[in-house]
Parts: C-alpha cells; sequence; structure tokens
C-alpha cells in the first residue's frame, strides 16, 4: 500500500503549485495513456532546472519521492523539510551511494513512486548530461517494478541553467513511454539498455526545430559566460562578457548574438547552436595548462561522510588551475594556512552544486570551493572529466 501524500506536500501542491504552474505555464501531457494515478512506479526524467521536481509534483496525481542531491539536506530545517516533510531521498553525487539505492528498493516495495534524474545534474547547454546506462539498466533489472519516462520540454528555454534571467515561456510535462515490469523481465541488459536510451533521450536543439518555440527575453544572453568560457576566435580562456542579447569577447571583440531562437549568430564565430560551442570548448580545453586566477567566496574543509563537520576557512579566496593542480590562496584564514594544492590526481570527483559551487572529495575529505556568481565553475568540472578519462585510458 503506497504512503499517503505528506501534508506539507498536498499544501503546496493545492496553493503554491497551482500558482507556480499557471505562472510558468506548466502542463501535463500523458503521450502513452499510462495510469499515473496507480503505481508505484520509478520515474525517469532528463534534469533542466532546479524546479522540475515542484513542477512534475505539481501536475502528477500521486506523490513522488524524489531522489535529491545530499548537498542540499546539509542544515537541519533543509534535512527536515525534504527528508521529513518530503520525503525525499538523498543521493551522494559523483560516488556509488549504495544506501540510495537501497533507500529507492524499499520505497517502491512500499507501493512509493520515485523519481529519479540518471543525470545527476542539470544540463548545461539544453542537451542531456552524460549518463551511465548500464548500470542503470542493471538497477532497473533489480528492481523489478515498471519504469515510466518523462521528457521536459521547454524547462531548459524557460530558464537555462546557465542564466541571470527566466524567459516567458511554456514548459510540457509530457509521459513518453512505460516500461512494465514483466517487459524488463523479458529483455536481456543490452536490449533493456537499448531501450532505456532510446526513451530518456531529450535534445532542445531537437525539440525546438519541432515545435513553436516562443521564449521571450530582452535580456536572454547575460549569464552566458558561466557556460562559454573559451572564445572560439581567440581561444582566450574566461574572457567572455554578456550584456543583453550579445556575448562579447573582451580580448579580441568578437559579438555573437544570441536570438529569439536562441540560436548564435557571428561573423566569427562558426556555431550556430549553444551545445555546438559547447561541444568545442569542452574539447579544446585540455590544450589549457594554466586557468588566470579568479575569486571565490567561499572555501570549506570538512569530512565527506559527514557535512556537518564542514570548516570555513575563508570566504574571500583567488582559485586557479596550474599543472593539473587546483590551488586556493585565501586573502583571510580561520587557520595559520592559507594556501592549498588540490593535485587532479588524488580526487575522487568534482562536482558542481548551485551558485557556482564545487565539491572536491579526495578519500575521507570534502572541499567546497565557491566562486563569484558571475564566475565559471563549469570549465573546472570538464577538465577534471576530461583528466579523468585520459588517466584512465592510459592506465
Amino acid at each position: 500500500m503506497a504512503s499517503k501524500m505528506p501534508p506539507l506536500i498536498r499544501f503546496l501542491k493545492m496553493t503554491y503549485g497551482k500558482i507556480f504552474c499557471a505562472v510558468s505555464k506548466v502542463s501535463l501531457v500523458n503521450e502513452c495513456g499510462a495510469d499515473l494515478k496507480s503505481g508505484p512506479y520509478l520515474y525517469l526524467l532528463n534534469h533542466v532546472g532546479f524546479y522540475d521536481p515542484i513542477m512534475v509534483s505539481a501536475v502528477m496525481p500521486r506523490h513522488i519521492r524524489w531522489v535529491a542531491g545530499a548537498y542540499l539536506f546539509k542544515t537541519k530545517f533543509m534535512h527536515w523539510l525534504l527528508s521529513d516533510a518530503c520525503t525525499a531521498i538523498p543521493k551522494q553525487q559523483g560516488r556509488s551511494d549504495v544506501s540510495m539505492v537501497k533507500n529507492v528498493l524499499k520505497a517502491l516495495r512500499n507501493g512509493d513512486n520515485v523519481g529519479l534524474f540518471p543525470e545527476g545534474t542539470r544540463t548545461w547547454d539544453g542537451e542531456m548530461m552524460p549518463i551511465a546506462y548500464k548500470p542503470l539498466s542493471k538497477m532497473i533489472r533489480m528492481f523489478k517494478m515498471p519504469v515510466i519516462f518523462v521528457h521536459l520540454e521547454g524547462g531548459f528555454a524557460h530558464q537555462p541553467r546557465w542564466a541571470d534571467y527566466k524567459r516567458k515561456g511554456p514548459t510540457t510535462i509530457r509521459v513518453k513511454h512505460v516500461l512494465t515490469a514483466e517487459e524488463i523481465a523479458l529483455m536481456d541488459l543490452d536490449t533493456l539498455q537499448a531501450t532505456v536510451e532510446k526513451y530518456m533521450h531529450f535534445s532542445n536543439d531537437e525539440w525546438k526545430s519541432s515545435v513553436n518555440y516562443d521564449y521571450k527575453c530582452p535580456k536572454r544572453a547575460e549569464g552566458l559566460q558561466r557556460l562559454f568560457y573559451l572564445c572560439p576566435s581567440c581561444k582566450s580562456l574566461d574572457s567572455m562578457s554578456t550584456k543583453d542579447n550579445k556575448i562579447i569577447c573582451r580580448k579580441c571583440n568578437t559579438v555573437t548574438v544570441l536570438d529569439d531562437k536562441d540560436n548564435l549568430t557571428s561573423i566569427d564565430v562558426p556555431f550556430t547552436r549553444m551545445s555546438q560551442w559547447h561541444e568545442w570548448e569542452s574539447a579544446e580545453l585540455m590544450n589549457i595548462k594554466e586557468f588566470p586566477p579568479e575569486p571565490g567566496v567561499l572555501f570549506q574543509i570538512g569530512d565527506a561522510n559527514n557535512e556537518g563537520t564542514l570548516e570555513t576557512i575563508s570566504e574571500k579566496i583567488s582559485v586557479q588551475l596550474k599543472d593539473d593542480v587546483l590551488c586556493v590562496d585565501c586573502a583571510e584564514s580561520s587557520t595559520d594556512k592559507t594556501h592549498y594544492e588540490l593535485p587532479l590526481a588524488n580526487m575522487n570527483s568534482l562536482i558542481l552544486n548551485a551558485k557556482q559551487t564545487m565539491e572536491i572529495f579526495e578519500e575521507d575529505t570534502l572541499y567546497r570551493i565557491r566562486l563569484v556568481s558571475e564566475g565559471c565553475s563549469l570549465k573546472y568540472h570538464e577538465y577534471y572529466l576530461n583528466y579523468s578519462n585520459t588517466k584512465e585510458n592510459l592506465g
């Protein structure tokens, strides 16, 4: 028997949820005719924005227990709100989390719906982030529960992760497909993985070419320096500035316009889509061995297994990646030490959270680094991923 909808969720669904959906023009389309009042289901969705769980919960008839990043549970109030009041399930990002899998399985067996974003993080350019499809497929086979695939269409266009301002336009929560427990049981792992990949796939570039793409914002490009960290013309790092609908390189004065359809136009830049620019710069990034120093507003150190132990070392720092070492210099420090060096080779993971925050796990130690709001944490994450992949291939 499924657990009842928590009182707080029921109240918010009838009040804030309705207002949110009306203002943000959120609608539900049950394309495959799934019985959404039944369950339990494992919901798998593409991840476009911070408010994804709120939007989906507001339009679904039954309560969904969301899997959320463990960093969101760090304060007593947020732990109570997410865990006790909303029954969310914490997940350690960037690391294997056996307890999360066990908690999801327990919830499903108790009759609860569970919502999971397999990407583990929000998209930066509208295209899906990498998904470990094989482990995901193995987990689905182990659960032996029906799976519902949902696409969030227009969520990225409404509020890109990098943007300073929201756009005016609709978001559609489209229920694409139901994979029954019986179908899962009959599939071998390769067939199941191919099926999961097929129905998980979503591309903002592909989707917007098939609809009347109308998302208005006079300052639609502001914040794009968080995504575009490398100039295609002069290849300068961290040289992009944004104003209104323009992206301008401070070094070579190259100007690119982001039009009302979120396409790029420039005499000197060869890309017409955000995803093209992003794919190019990510590939080029490994050729840069020294990043320019940039300011940050937080440096903390603590126990990786207990976020309550985090100690704030400084709130005025400078961050630089040089020769595969991430250096943090503290203008003011709570300890005698003001210079810290974090070699990429020693890192177990480097993940990005909200507010330009990086969380670095090194054995049993957690380092949290937050840049200024207009900074670009993405380049560190992508450099680390490229570094780790290269190291793994060579090893």
